[in-house]
């Protein structure tokens, strides 16, 4: 995987269009001096597929989880940094990234999953944008649940399946948490509550980003984060098993929402 990276930038030297595709734990954390020298010191339009984010290969131990590639991705200067929640919206990426010459990370779920959004929901000015807002209704409602990736289709489930929930939250679904959308800053400040939620530990979660972007606006924002429990995991038992162990139970996630008045 280093070496991909290396092969990656020379190709990228030569004015070639590069994607790089492997599984998430390997082609981010492992590669990390490969892109910071590659991509983010010589400013290398280098497109990385990151493949199974979260616990995504699950049962498959620590060594092939991946739940802190965020805060790592996120930290290397000029990065870009998308997760899709569906296949419409990676197809979308693809597109936006074959026009546009970025140092980019793609993080793919590993499960296949049904469609969020129809084709014309999502376009190149969404993913310029960097995130998708869904109300459920016309009212303005006081709480948004904020995620991405596997977590925000979770709990975009629980929502659209629960008639309260929908006269209650409205759902933001990010694309594009690096560079944090500046269009976001300020919707965020609508909002009596935010729930967030991400398959990564604490630090590198979005509740993290939604921490550093609090601070560094002042927006004086309440938030409750559900993310996995800062400890390695070695159990076996399937990735819903594990969700609901480590700190993504989706009852205590209903729980929670319900008790928001």
């Amino acid at each position: 995987e280093q070496n991909t990276i290396n092969v990656a930038a020379g190709l990228a030297l030569k004015k070639k269009k590069v994607f790089v595709y492997a599984m998430a734990p390997f082609i981010s954390l492992r590669c990390l001096e490969q892109h910071k020298c590659c991509s983010a010191i010589m400013k290398l339009p280098i497109n990385t597929i990151v493949a199974g984010i979260g616990i995504g290969y699950a049962d498959s131990g620590p060594t092939h989880y991946t739940t802190e590639d965020l805060a790592s991705l996120r930290s290397l200067v000029g990065s870009n940094v998308f997760t899709a929640s569906d296949t419409v919206t990676s197809k979308e990426i693809a597109k936006y990234l074959c026009k546009n010459d970025l140092f980019s990370f793609i993080r793919l779920d590993r499960d296949p999953q049904e469609d969020l959004y129809s084709k014309n929901q999502i376009n190149s000015s969404t993913i310029k944008k960097g995130y998708i807002k869904i109300k459920f209704n016309k009212i303005k409602n006081n709480y948004l649940i904020l995620s991405h990736g596997k977590q925000f289709f979770r709990t975009h489930e629980i929502v659209k399946n629960n008639n309260s929930f929908k006269n209650k939250f409205d759902m933001i679904d990010i694309i594009r948490c690096e560079p944090f959308p500046k269009q976001l800053v300020n919707e965020l400040k609508n909002y009596k509550k935010i729930i967030i939620l991400d398959e990564q530990f604490m630090s590198s979660s979005l509740y993290s980003v939604i921490g550093e972007i609090n601070l560094i606006h002042n927006l004086n924002l309440k938030t409750i984060g559900f993310f996995l429990k800062d400890e390695y995991i070695f159990d076996n038992g399937g990735r819903e098993s594990l969700l609901d162990k480590y700190g993504l139970n989706s009852q205590k996630i209903i729980n929670t929402l319900n008790k928001l008045k």
